[in-house]
């Protein structure tokens, strides 16, 4: 078993220069290589107020005194560059496609409680068009217990296992959604949403850079997408502690219109964000209570 790599911060250090290392990064599995554990520390983070306003503006949450559920990853989002831009992780970052997206509260999050932060890699599976492997990032509060944690499933592209995965069989339960929300996602969200979280991947932030990486126009970060979705269920989701998943499908190209369908499932809510004309299918996700 190799030897876990440890970075210790005593504050959030900036993704500037990681992002700076991850243009000129280059890399692969060799095989019988997989990607050792690379954990990044930090301990004592209080949310910044003016980030989190503007973090509730750009997605669309109400105002409270807890964090938005989805806000601990931002926060945790340094941690998770220092990871990927270790020497020692053999992927290049630019090109890694973030495919699944699972949260877990256990418990709200004062706005203002100091909170302790792990983020780490390790290890990867064989997937038919590549490889996948987790970013986990963990959220512990001054008693040393876990309030929240976030497993981000993310896809390196190249040779893969070349099998598909077996279609799963159909529902038994066809999925109802008796309520509809629809919003315009503006040309600048990529940018907006990047400043204030620190992702300033180029496929977010314009046309012009988001083409040298193959797209046609800058798409919305999926962990946008995400929270927004989550800001408009609001109510609907549960008091107690709950999960939230995600599973991204096409991206959504800026500017566009979207449209959210969303109801009731036996122990939470199920959602979808599709294209204005309920054509293509963004994302599909879940809500579920989840016992202590």
């Amino acid at each position: 078993m190799s030897e876990t790599i440890t970075l210790d911060f005593d504050r959030l250090p900036s993704t500037l220069a990681a992002y700076a290392k991850a243009l000129r990064a280059r890399g692969q599995l060799d095989e019988g290589q997989t990607i050792p554990r690379i954990e990044a520390r930090v301990s004592g983070v209080v949310a910044d107020p003016a980030k989190l306003r503007g973090y509730r503006t750009i997605c669309g949450f109400a105002d409270s005194d807890k964090l938005p559920v989805s806000f601990p990853q931002v926060l945790g989002f340094p941690l998770q560059m220092m990871a990927l831009t270790h020497p020692k992780f053999p992927l290049r970052l630019l090109g890694l496609v973030h495919v699944r997206n699972l949260i877990t509260q256990y418990r709200p999050l004062d706005a203002r409680e100091p909170l302790d932060f792990l983020a780490y890699v390790e290890g990867h599976r064989l997937v038919h068009n590549g490889i996948e492997f987790d970013i986990v990032t963990e959220v512990r509060d001054s008693n040393g217990t876990l309030a929240w944690k976030s497993l981000a499933s993310t896809l390196s592209r190249g040779k893969g296992s070349g099998q598909r995965p077996a279609k799963k069989p159909a529902a038994a339960r066809q999925l109802e959604f008796g309520r509809y929300a629809s919003w315009d996602v503006p040309e600048n969200i990529g940018r907006r949403y990047g400043m204030n979280a620190g992702d300033v991947n180029p496929i977010h932030l314009s046309a012009f850079t988001a083409r040298l990486f193959g797209f046609k126009r800058a798409i919305a970060h999926g962990m946008w997408t995400m929270a927004r979705c989550a800001a408009e269920l609001g109510d609907e989701l549960p008091k107690g502690p709950y999960s939230l998943s995600v599973a991204f499908k096409q991206p959504v190209f800026l500017p566009s219109s979207v449209l959210m369908k969303y109801g009731p499932s036996e122990n939470g809510v199920d959602f979808m964000l599709l294209s204005e004309d309920g054509e293509k299918s963004h994302l599909a996700g879940q809500v579920l209570a989840v016992k202590t």
